[in-house]
Parts: structure tokens; C-alpha cells; sequence
């Protein structure tokens, strides 16, 4: 795969231009009410926390742990709300109804939905219960996650997502959820792509480099539409090296209180994504260190200086040598 290619991968193009492609096959906006993206209401409470970060930055440690306080409900990822905005702008044409049908079913046929343990059917019902003036995608979007936090943290006042492909498409979430709170954790490039390499194989080393370096470029263009009170930024080092202190600052900036149960996320039935792939056994254990810096002896002495090479000048804006 060459670098144009990632590119295309991983582009965002902007909603404008998703909706200009899509009037020109559809005149139906026109002919049915036309529901927000965002929450125009306000109806909904709590703002959403997103987890971002590139691949195997820790971001599944981090919503493991959070998740083990029950006061905050993240499900497995499933990688699927940055695709609502153009399937909603799609399905308008349907009416409400059509919205409803056609966008929860986006959650159950993905492959990861079967780690949520949940049943959905009572969102279809509450969804297609709502008042005119609170429907959105947004709002859907809520019912369905809420429906979730239901079922597995009955105690939770929040909800989130963690899936670090959202890093790549933040315009996307944020014309739905323009308020969200976003947990941004940084690891060491190296290592990621190290362990990208790992779990990929030898011939994902260039997608893997584009992958972090493109990660960290995205949010930077973003933080400009992220208010600095909705925007925290984590070291995974620091997570992994003083776990207590890095959750607290975590639990503050969501607005729960830090519990010691989330060091015990390994011990719990709400990690689950260790028990079906292998590249998170990890999970299955206390929080340790010894992957920082593993680059060092996973990479070959040729791969490191293609990854030194080229994300040099990033490494040393986020402060590693």
C-alpha cells in the first residue's frame, strides 16, 4: 500500500462536499423534514467522552479502567458513529421512522457489537417515541448508547466511545456532538508503530508510521472547534507509570470520582476485549511499564531509522528523545 493510498484510507472529506454527492442522486431532502445532526434542543444531559488516539496508544486500557468504576458506560469499540452523519443525510428521504430502522442496525450488524452484551430493542422503541423538536442524530445516537449503559453500568451518569479510528474523522463528530468531551492519549510513536508492526506483520510498517504521525495532525487541526475546557491530553506513559494520578485527572475533567476499582479492571467482567483477540491479552493483567520503550528491541535497526527518519520532528514536539 503506498502513501497515496493510505491517504484515501484515512481521508475525511469534509460534510459539504458528502452532501453535495449526495444531492445529486437524491431530491427527497427536499420533500421530508429535515432532522439536525447536532442537538439542537439541548435535550441531551450529559455530553459524550470520546477516547482518541492512534492504534494501540491505550486507548482500550484507558476505557477498561474507566468503565471498572461503573459511573461511566463505553462500550467495546465499534468504530461506526464518525459514518452516521452521511447515512443519516442518506436515509432522510425515510422519515423518522426509516432513520430510526435504518441507523440502530448500523451498531448491531458490526462485527464487534456481540461484545456488548446488549439488546437493542428498547432503543428502536424510545428512539421512535421522541418528540419532533428533540430529534437528531445526536439524539438517536444518545438513546442507542444509553440503552447500553442500561443494560451493563446501571449506576452510570455518563456515556462514551473509544475508537481510535474516530481520530481520523473528529469534523464528523463533532457536527454531531459539537460539546463532546475528548480524551486524547499520546504514546510514543515508536512504540506504536512497533507494536502496529507486531500485530500487522513487516509490510504494515509505512501504514503504521502514516497512521500515528496522521493521528496526532488530525486533532491538532481539530482543537481549533474544541473549546480547551472539553479537551484533555494523556500521556500513555504517564498512565502506565502513575496509573492513580493520571485516572484522577481523567475522572476530574469527565466529572466522576476516581475510584480504586479501576486499577482493578483486569480482575472484571467489563474488559472483555481480552478474552476474544489476542493483541489485547494484556488486559488480562495488573498495568505495567516494560512497553515503553520496546521499540527499541522490536524493530530492526533499519526500521528504526525509517521511523526515526520520519516522525523526528513530532517526536520531539511531544517531548520524546
Amino acid at each position: 500500500m503506498n502513501k497515496l493510498e493510505y491517504y484515501i484510507k484515512y481521508w475525511c472529506p469534509p460534510l459539504w462536499i458528502v452532501r453535495a454527492k449526495l444531492r445529486l442522486f437524491s431530491f427527497s431532502h427536499f420533500l421530508f423534514e429535515r432532522y439536525p445532526l447536532s442537538d439542537k434542543a439541548n435535550v441531551i444531559a450529559n455530553q459524550p467522552v470520546f477516547i482518541i488516539g492512534a492504534g494501540r496508544s491505550g486507548t482500550t486500557l484507558l476505557r477498561s479502567m474507566l468503565v471498572a468504576s461503573g459511573q461511566i458506560a463505553i462500550p467495546p469499540e465499534t468504530q461506526i458513529i464518525h459514518k452516521l452523519p452521511a447515512r443519516f443525510q442518506v436515509h432522510r428521504g425515510l422519515g423518522w421512522e426509516g432513520l430510526v430502522k435504518s441507523l440502530i442496525p448500523e451498531f448491531e450488524s458490526h462485527k464487534h457489537f456481540y461484545l456488548w452484551k446488549s439488546n437493542l430493542a428498547s432503543a428502536y422503541t424510545n428512539a421512535m417515541k421522541l418528540p419532533k423538536n428533540e430529534r437528531s442524530l445526536a439524539k438517536l445516537i444518545d438513546v442507542v448508547y444509553k440503552t447500553y449503559a442500561a443494560e451493563q453500568f446501571p449506576e452510570a451518569t455518563f456515556w462514551g466511545d473509544q475508537s481510535p479510528i474516530h481520530t481520523f474523522f473528529l469534523p464528523n463528530i463533532l457536527s454531531i456532538f459539537p460539546n463532546a468531551k475528548f480524551v486524547h492519549l499520546i504514546r510514543d510513536g515508536r512504540d506504536v508503530v512497533a507494536s502496529l508492526i507486531k500485530m500487522n506483520g513487516d509490510a504494515s510498517l509505512y501504514e503504521s508510521i502514516y497512521r500515528w504521525r496522521e493521528s496526532i495532525i488530525r486533532v491538532k487541526k481539530s482543537r481549533k472547534k474544541i473549546r480547551d475546557m472539553n479537551y484533555l491530553e494523556i500521556k500513555y506513559e504517564e498512565l502506565v507509570s502513575d496509573p492513580e494520578t493520571a485516572l484522577r485527572k481523567v475522572s476530574d475533567f469527565i466529572g466522576i470520582a476516581y475510584s480504586n476499582t479501576m486499577l482493578d479492571y483486569w480482575k472484571l467482567e467489563s474488559t472483555v476485549e481480552n478474552k476474544v483477540y489476542e493483541h489485547h491479552h494484556n488486559l488480562q493483567k495488573p498495568v505495567f511499564t516494560s512497553s515503553i520503550g520496546a521499540w527499541k528491541t522490536r524493530l530492526s535497526e533499519e526500521q528504526q531509522k525509517i521511523v526515526n527518519n520520519e516522525l523526528s520532528g513530532l517526536l520531539s514536539e511531544l517531548g520524546y528523545k
